[in-house]
């Protein structure tokens, strides 16, 4: 059995990504309450409880990458969900999408969505029926509540991408894109996810190629949409800043290990998450597809990986028997 000095599991790319979030973690304070920070540290206790369990009987420390999932999670889920949703949702996420695979690096499916999808389907009041008022932008916003949820006149069951949907008022860009509005956590403020996603992408711990074949493939795709008529907005802009699509975008689809490795597969990943959630969003039920198009995106991305090396290794055969044959 190996023995190691830490109980703890040192990850620079997973660091990266914790400090690519405390942007978003600071917006979900701000807009909602000091229950936001404590959401998060009880998914990361819960997280680290987990994966302690089951990494002790493989003498092997906990991975930062279990904070990493805590933290995601809590920054998606609406800011009042009950205590006992987000222990079970953390704990789905650690111990059915990762440990029982083997521990880091063969989860098949990125594990903070995993827990989010088993919660949105078994708690489906407390993660899509009710989401509290967002303090207004400007002077310390919600700093001085505990949670902007504790005002049951003001719960709403309107999102940006519900008014949408439901042809109501959406959003004005500047709310879209600065926060002030109901939603997840951490995922109202298209702003301060861009700072922390740009330093994923700056720093090259997110696959640029991802995040440029999902956002390019999504706008595309809702302009189009716009153009026709087909969809309650003018331009693509409002589906991009909404609903927490550039979150997805930048630290969700890009887990390293539920996504493709090849490059070419990676685009082709992009555009499947960004057609999937198209259609999601806009003709099915569910006002949000991100989540469902990115776990299917996980789900096809071994074979998405094994049809590109194929290719590659088709092409190359048939040129070295033409150059045989020259």
């Amino acid at each position: 059995m190996i023995k190691y000095s830490s109980i703890l599991r040192r990850q620079v790319a997973m660091r990266r990504v914790l400090i690519a979030s405390i942007p978003p973690a600071i917006g979900a304070v701000y807009f909602f309450g000091w229950r936001s920070l404590v959401s998060l540290l009880v998914c990361c206790l819960t997280a680290f409880i987990v994966e302690h369990l089951f990494c002790r009987k493989r003498g092997q420390p906990v991975t930062e990458a279990a904070f990493v999932t805590a933290v995601l999670f809590s920054l998606v889920i609406p800011p009042h969900t009950p205590w006992h949703v987000q222990i079970i949702g953390v704990s789905f996420a650690i111990m059915f999408s990762k440990e029982v695979f083997g521990g880091f690096g063969k989860n098949f499916f990125n594990p903070a969505l995993a827990g989010r999808c088993f919660v949105y389907i078994s708690f489906p009041v407390a993660l899509t029926a009710k989401w509290p008022p967002s303090a207004p932008l400007g002077g310390w916003g919600a700093l001085g509540q505990w949670s902007t949820g504790t005002n049951t006149d003001a719960i709403t069951s309107v999102t940006p991408m519900a008014a949408m949907k439901a042809g109501g008022d959406i959003p004005a860009a500047f709310d879209l894109f600065f926060g002030g509005i109901s939603g997840s956590a951490g995922v109202t403020s298209a702003m301060l996810i861009l700072i922390g996603g740009l330093y994923l992408y700056y720093t090259k711990t997110a696959s640029r190629t991802t995040i440029l074949s999902v956002v390019i493939s999504y706008a595309v795709l809702n302009q189009i949409l716009a153009s026709a008529g087909v969809v309650n907005m003018d331009y693509a802009w409002t589906a991009l800043l909404g609903g927490g699509f550039l979150f997805g975008a930048f630290y969700m689809a890009t887990d390293p290990v539920s996504s493709p490795r090849t490059n070419w597969g990676r685009i082709y990943y992009g555009i499947i998450i960004a057609l999937c959630t198209t259609v999601i969003r806009n003709f099915s039920i569910f006002n949000g597809g991100l989540m469902f198009s990115i776990l299917l995106g996980n789900m096809f991305a071994p074979i998405i990986d094994y049809g590109v090396k194929s290719y590659g290794k088709r092409k190359k055969a048939k040129l070295a028997a033409a150059g045989g044959e020259s």
